[in-house]
C-alpha cells in the first residue's frame, strides 16, 4: 500500500475498520506527511491537525496503534483534489530592472527591493 492509498483510506474511506497495515504500508505511514496532506484540504484543518493529531502523535511508538488512532479521528470527508502549493519563484527580468535602477541611483539591491515593498 503506497501513501496515496493510505491517505485515500484514512480521509476517503467508508469502511467503519481500519485493518491492519502491510509491510510495505507501515513503511509509507509518515504521520508528518499524512498532517501536511490532510491540512492541506480546507481551512478549517491545519487547526484539527495541530489540536489533536500534533498533540496525540507522540503517545504511540507503533504504527499499528497510531494508524488506528488516525483512521479513528480524522473525519471522513468528501473527495477533492489536493493541490500542492508550490513556492513562486522570481523572474530574473524582475531583478535585472531592480538592479538597473539600483546602480542608476547608487543604492543596494536590497533598498530598492524594501522601498517597493513599502510603496505597495
Amino acid at each position: 500500500m503506497n501513501f496515496f492509498q493510505l491517505q485515500n483510506k484514512l480521509f476517503y474511506s467508508k469502511k467503519d475498520v481500519a485493518g491492519e497495515l502491510d509491510v510495505e504500508g507501515e513503511q509509507n505511514f509518515v504521520p508528518f506527511l499524512i498532517n501536511r496532506w490532510l491540512s492541506f484540504y480546507g481551512k478549517e484543518t491545519p487547526n484539527f491537525v495541530n489540536e489533536t493529531l500534533n498533540k496525540y502523535c507522540s503517545l504511540f511508538d507503533d504504527k499499528q496503534k497510531l494508524y488506528r488512532l488516525y483512521f479513528n479521528l480524522i473525519p471522513r470527508l468528501k473527495f477533492k483534489k489536493i493541490s500542492y502549493i508550490k513556492k513562486v519563484k522570481k523572474t530574473e527580468e524582475d531583478d535585472q530592472d531592480l538592479l538597473l535602477i539600483a546602480k542608476n541611483k547608487n543604492i543596494s539591491l536590497r533598498e530598492i527591493k524594501q522601498y517597493v515593498d513599502l510603496f505597495q
